[in-house]
């Protein structure tokens, strides 16, 4: 289903028409973009502490619950070319590399320490349903780390045009990306490299507008080895890139989507590809 179902319906949804129901990982990742050249997210303190404080449940709660997504802290969705799993910005035991609570200590000492607290910041989102609710959860937990914050909503058609422009000045704001095909490269590099940042641009995929040399040289290195022994050789470079993003912060990544499709009793063949999705073309009707 394009549009995910209300999670009222889910229970119905798995319980009476279990038989019709298909759910499965996608390659995806849903974050908030956080613009690391003007303030107040231009701070690294700032910017991990919001990665620290965000409760992933939240977002994950407002997409259909647990059924349809799994919390994340990092680029890579899992499954994935150069995925190791890998979240510094947890409560608990960071040993496995899972999210398991934000740590709203951890956020209000960086807070502190990064001297951002006050500062004006307006949250961006799109005018849809699951894009204004999350907008209005990162407005009431940045407000709760001291910040004066706002919500600013556009429609889904002129949305990622606007962002995406450095001239419009959007401090943070709702991002998602699908894979368009199976390699690191296609979220890393494609939505964080320095040449992905284009300055006064809708055509910039970099809302973060962050750019690293010393990160871009990994990509680089992982280019080569893909191309001179073959592209999984490159895997546990893409995986350092990885996490050096997730140190960097210039995302707050949230979770991971499912994806469910409702078919009618009759229809059969169902086959699902991680990357076209549901294939039409295998299913039938009795």
């Amino acid at each position: 289903m394009f549009d995910q179902p209300p999670p009222d319906r889910l229970n119905e949804i798995g319980t009476k028409y279990a038989n019709q129901v298909h759910i499965n990982p996608v390659t995806g990742t849903y974050w908030f973009f956080l613009n690391t050249r003007i303030p107040p997210f231009n701070n690294l303190k700032a910017r991990q502490a919001i990665n620290y404080a965000v409760d992933r449940n939240q977002p994950v709660k407002l997409y259909g619950g647990s059924q349809l997504a799994t919390p994340t802290c990092q680029v890579l969705p899992p499954n994935f070319q150069g995925y190791e799993p890998y979240c510094p910005y947890t409560s608990g035991n960071t040993k496995d590399g899972k999210w398991h609570g934000p740590d709203m200590a951890k956020a209000k000492q960086l807070i502190d320490q990064s001297g951002t607290k006050g500062t004006k910041v307006t949250v961006w989102s799109e005018t849809t349903t699951l894009s204004k609710s999350n907008g209005l959860y990162f407005v009431s937990l940045l407000n709760s780390l001291g910040y004066k914050a706002s919500l600013k909503t556009l429609d889904a058609g002129i949305y990622f045009d606007t962002v995406d422009n450095s001239s419009n000045k959007a401090q943070i704001g709702w991002w998602d990306w699908y894979q368009d095909y199976p390699a690191a490269s296609d979220f890393l590099h494609t939505l964080l490299s320095c040449k992905a940042f284009v300055p006064n641009s809708s055509s910039s995929n970099n809302a973060a507008e962050f750019c690293d040399p010393k990160i871009d040289a990994k990509m680089q290195d992982a280019f080569t080895l893909a191309q001179t022994k073959g592209q999984s050789s490159s895997d546990s470079t893409w995986a350092q890139v990885d996490r050096d993003m997730v140190d960097q912060a210039p995302w707050v990544p949230v979770f991971n989507p499912k994806n469910i499709d409702f078919v009618s009793s009759r229809v059969q063949g169902y086959t699902f590809n991680p990357q076209w999705l549901m294939l039409l073309q295998k299913l039938y009707v009795q």
